[in-house]
């Protein structure tokens, strides 16, 4: 189903590109000096983001059921496993031995070589596979390609240890690979967590994965996903050059010009980090991966790829520079500025004149594609985490990949939490010196907006440090209607 009415979204986004387009031409008209010049090019960079987000989802496709496919079709089940619960990963195996399709086979493919698994295998008549390669290869690819250098079957289903699965998904699903030209089919993530958690991150389901969708450059979720072997075999495999399989295997298939589809609906039920360290651990490794890709295999020069999807594959890197360089540069401006006096725009009234509009018509959207979601102020609040992902991603290494244990209780680690709030301690230092060495100035009215902009994009992380735990539920699905 295409999606093309003039929705909220539309609206607020046309709104913006008029408020956006008159700020960043008026700001190009006074600038003075160098100081100036930076901050326009971080301004400018900030905007383009948002311009490119409303460019790749403005068309989007809503697909869900994709109609019957042959019931000759083998589908090899993959569970991939190190170290997680025997509990939580038993809850796993046994929705997925419950899957409605008869023609399948169930792998638990255990990089932590364990018996209790092995005998969680017999129980529920699992297959059973350890590598001999895991000390070597300590990576998520290289565990599944080994399980599909040993299987057969036509399609692949992924599934995570920490998630159950609804038994109807490849009924439901499998007919969307009709289409030969289909290299694998996504499914929504679903987490049992409160309804304004930032795990739910509506804007990348709801808005950015059907805007890919609609191009057929859709992203693997790693858990819920359904691969063509043929497509598989076309690219070597699950891709191992990054540090996760998924997102790097979605692009290979783009390039060797396979669709890539995403059902907007949710078959899996998975567990979300609580914990803020858990959280930058997660994090930082998508980010690493994301950044690694944008940086060393430059998508936008990718000939291979549709302009559309070249478009897509930038957005997704550039959104965590944004976050993570382009955000804190401005915070350091503003510091900067108010330490020295120094306006980074001389008419200061007027920056608020022609700013405010178009920044508040940027959070209305954001915060409405959101549907009330801390997700698009934790992009700039885990700027620390994104600059590293950064840092490290500019050294190519790829680092040694540890699963993320989802279910840790969270720690008050005030630590993590050090640079945000350095920032707020240095935005404060900063005024209270402008006002003892220069007064009250339009220059202090100016970095005031910009002081409360930094504190209202910082806050989530000390909400997760100092409020109120967040819920978690079971992940039962008798419980939960997925």
């Amino acid at each position: 189903m295409k999606l093309r009415s003039l929705d909220r979204f539309h609206s607020l986004a046309v709104t913006f590109m008029v408020t956006g387009v008159i700020y960043i031409v008026w700001l190009s008209t006074v600038l003075e000096d160098t100081v100036s010049v930076v901050f326009y090019i971080l301004e400018a960079l900030i905007i383009l983001l948002a311009f490119l987000f409303i460019h790749n989802h403005w068309d989007r496709r809503y697909t869900l059921k994709g109609g019957p496919y042959s019931m000759r079709a083998i589908v090899d089940v993959y569970i991939t496993t190190k170290n997680e619960d025997i509990e939580v990963l038993e809850e796993t195996v046994k929705s997925a031995t419950e899957i409605y399709y008869y023609n399948k086979r169930v792998y638990i493919l255990d990089d932590g070589d364990r018996e209790e698994v092995q005998q969680l295998a017999q129980k529920y008549d699992c297959r059973y596979i350890v590598r001999p390669d895991r000390t070597k290869k300590r990576y998520k690819a290289a565990n599944l390609n080994y399980a599909f250098s040993k299987t057969h079957g036509n399609f692949i289903l992924t599934i995570d240890a920490d998630t159950v699965i609804k038994p109807t998904i490849l009924d439901d699903l499998l007919g969307h690979f009709k289409d030969p030209k289909v290299g694998l089919v996504s499914s929504r993530q679903r987490f049992e967590v409160d309804k304004d958690d930032f795990n739910n991150d509506n804007v990348f389901y709801e808005y950015m994965q059907t805007g890919k969708n609609w191009d057929g450059a859709a992203i693997s979720c790693g858990s819920g996903v359904i691969y063509r072997r043929k497509a598989l075999n076309d690219i070597g495999g699950f891709q191992e050059w990054n540090l996760v399989e998924d997102l790097y295997t979605s692009y290979r298939l783009n390039t060797a010009g396979y669709k890539n589809v995403y059902a907007n609906q949710s078959y899996t039920l998975g567990d979300a980090p609580t914990d803020l360290g858990v959280i930058y651990k997660q994090r930082g490794n998508w980010a690493f991966d994301t950044l690694r890709m944008w940086i060393w295999k430059a998508p936008l020069l990718n000939k291979k790829l549709t302009w559309s999807q070249r478009f897509h594959y930038f957005e997704i890197g550039y959104i965590y520079f944004v976050s993570g360089v382009v955000i804190p540069s401005i915070y350091l401006l503003n510091i900067y500025s108010m330490l020295f006096a120094d306006p980074i725009v001389e008419v200061g009234i007027w920056y608020l004149v022609y700013k405010i509009p178009s920044f508040v018509v940027l959070l209305w959207l954001y915060n409405s594609l959101g549907q009330g979601a801390s997700s698009s102020r934790m992009w700039a609040a885990l700027f620390p985490v994104y600059f590293w992902a950064f840092a490290r991603a500019l050294m190519y290494r790829k680092p040694e990949y540890k699963p993320t244990l989802k279910k840790v209780r969270r720690k008050y680690n005030i630590a993590i939490i050090l640079p945000q709030f350095l920032f707020i301690i240095a935005g404060v230092a900063s005024i209270v010196f402008h006002i003892i060495n220069y007064g009250e100035t339009i220059l202090l009215g100016v970095n005031l907006f910009w002081f409360i902009v930094m504190v209202y994009w910082l806050y989530p992380v000390f909400d997760y440090t100092f409020g109120p735990e967040k819920s978690v539920h079971s992940r039962s699905l008798q419980t939960s209607k997925i």
